[in-house]
């Protein structure tokens, strides 16, 4: 089960106690914003809650490798996989291309799933004396009223200061609280194109002697970024670990991204009259986000060169999409164009404008179980992202999701409670690409889609109760709006599959030997 009914009255973690009557209070007293599924719930899921198989994981590499990898069999950064058109394989139904067979063994796993020690996450803990945390703002605007009403300038300091916090947090509850100068935060400020901004930050870390020293002894590295920060993070760890600055091998390193622009802005924005007002007058920053969008860009095939090469160096991702945001479509903050096992995934749903879970939000967490788990969504994800823009229910949530301490948590915990890339093989995989188009999607594709995804044997057989819930839920989803009443219209064909009973729900059993037959 992805998750439990949000309360409909239940305040916010940020929420302040008070009851006074007090109008500003007032706006605390609103709905929990969550970030789901929790990490609890991912490693708690088969196949990262069984154990990896002794001795199986390095024959299945290096048979996989010499086939399907004969010339760069020993350098995964080297390698993008590049599947045919995503469209094809929409229509492979129950043969979509999956990547469980290769991703499985080297998934980093909770430390309580390998049956060692009985108190592995205190052990992660202990030891660490020195960590960095970096913020990455996003893109600021830079049109004509950048002189009367200023720049929105210190968010990188925001990012970073809610990431020592919750490292702070984590370590206090793991029983080994951080000294006052445990942690040190880096938050560089300055706005452009991407390669201006990574020259930019890189210069200034490295010429000063407090920052660069940090990061040379760090026991661990965080990064906290934002928008088209995200990219401008990824570009940035690669520049610092190509410049022998940081070796991940020896600290350990988690990129959190919330709302990346990986594959562009929503395409409507481009066309749309106050985007091009605003594009007239903006630099080129502004128009290159749009170049994101397609996938043979010069930045794009920059970017995830740089994405490949971290990863091959034992780098954990975490992309995080939010449900209410009317700038970045959630394929694209969620990077759904490439797979591999370092790389976690999550919404984040604003209490406010979700007040409680509904089919369509069920159904977009189906969608990132699956993609967490190894599997192909059938592109139903990305086909998706339209109907939850921001526009439809008020879009602030491109904003709002960098306020949410959970947010910040989900990296933290993945970085120092699961295994490292490096020793469950997971620096060895190749990053998987896809080609997209964002010109291209169509939405009567929906219900194919959606078909897919439910009737698919392979992934029936680890969610076969998420998705008995998910036919159940669309049965009492009531849209009020007109797009989403256009969207439950399009979706109609799921009132067709059959609904597996309750007794017929079994998890899947953990293999004992051998490959895996999916």
């Amino acid at each position: 089960m992805l998750t439990k009914p949000i309360p409909a009255l239940a305040r916010s973690s940020q929420a302040k106690s008070s009851t006074e009557d007090d109008p500003a209070k007032q706006l605390d007293r609103r709905v929990p914003s969550l970030v789901l599924p929790t990490l609890d719930e991912i490693l708690s899921r088969p196949p990262r809650a069984w154990a990896p198989r002794p001795g199986l994981w390095t024959r299945t590499v290096g048979a996989m490798n010499a086939y399907l990898f004969p010339k760069t069999a020993r350098d995964a950064s080297r390698i993008s996989t590049v599947h045919s058109d995503s469209s094809i394989l929409m229509r492979n139904e129950s043969n979509a291309t999956h990547l469980y067979a290769e991703h499985e063994q080297a998934m980093p796993r909770a430390y309580s799933a390998l049956g060692k020690v009985p108190d592995r996450r205190r052990h992660r803990y202990y030891g660490v004396q020195r960590v960095v945390v970096i913020g990455v703002h996003g893109w600021f605007a830079q049109s004509i009223f950048k002189s009367v009403i200023g720049a929105p300038v210190g968010t990188s300091m925001r990012f970073a200061s809610m990431m020592a916090a919750s490292v702070r947090r984590q370590f206090q509850e793991a029983g080994f609280p951080l000294e006052e100068d445990s942690v040190t935060i880096i938050a560089p400020q300055h706005d452009g194109r991407v390669d201006v901004r990574t020259d930019r930050f890189f210069d200034e870390i490295v010429q000063d002697p407090k920052s660069l020293q940090a990061i040379q002894e760090a026991d661990a590295l965080l990064i906290a970024s934002h928008s088209q920060g995200a990219v401008v993070a990824t570009m940035l760890l690669d520049r610092l670990i190509q410049e022998a600055l940081l070796d991940p091998q020896r600290t350990r390193t988690c990129v959190l991204s919330m709302c990346g622009v990986y594959q562009g802005p929503f395409v409507h924005l481009q066309k749309s009259l106050a985007s091009s007002y605003i594009n007239y007058f903006e630099t080129g920053a502004a128009r290159e986000l749009f170049e994101f969008q397609a996938y043979d860009s010069t930045v794009s095939t920059q970017h995830r060169d740089a994405y490949g090469r971290i990863l091959a160096k034992g780098v954990k991702m975490v992309h995080i999409g939010s449900l209410d945001d009317n700038v970045v479509p959630m394929y694209s903050a969620l990077y759904c164009s490439v797979a591999h096992p370092s790389i976690l995934r999550a919404v984040y749903i604003d209490g406010v404008a979700f007040p409680e879970t509904d089919f369509l939000i069920r159904l977009v967490l189906l969608c990132v179980a699956v993609r967490n788990n190894g599997f192909h969504d059938h592109n139903l994800l990305i086909l998706l992202s339209a109907s939850v823009a921001g526009s439809l229910y008020g879009g602030l949530g491109h904003s709002l999701i960098y306020d949410e301490p959970s947010v910040y948590d989900f990296a933290t915990r993945y970085l120092f409670d699961t295994q490292s890339p490096a020793r469950t093989g997971a620096t060895n995989i190749p990053l998987t690409a896809s080609r997209y188009s964002a010109q291209r999607w169509n939405p009567y594709d929906l219900p194919w889609a959606l078909r897919g995804l439910l009737d698919d044997q392979t992934i029936s057989r680890f969610f076969q109760e998420d998705i008995r819930e998910v036919i159940q839920d669309y049965a009492h989803w009531n849209p009020t709006s007109k797009p989403l009443k256009d969207l439950r219209w399009r979706l109609a064909p799921v009132r067709t599959l059959p609904i597996a009973d309750e007794t017929e729900t079994q998890a899947p059993t953990e293999p004992t030997r051998g490959l895996s037959k999916l």
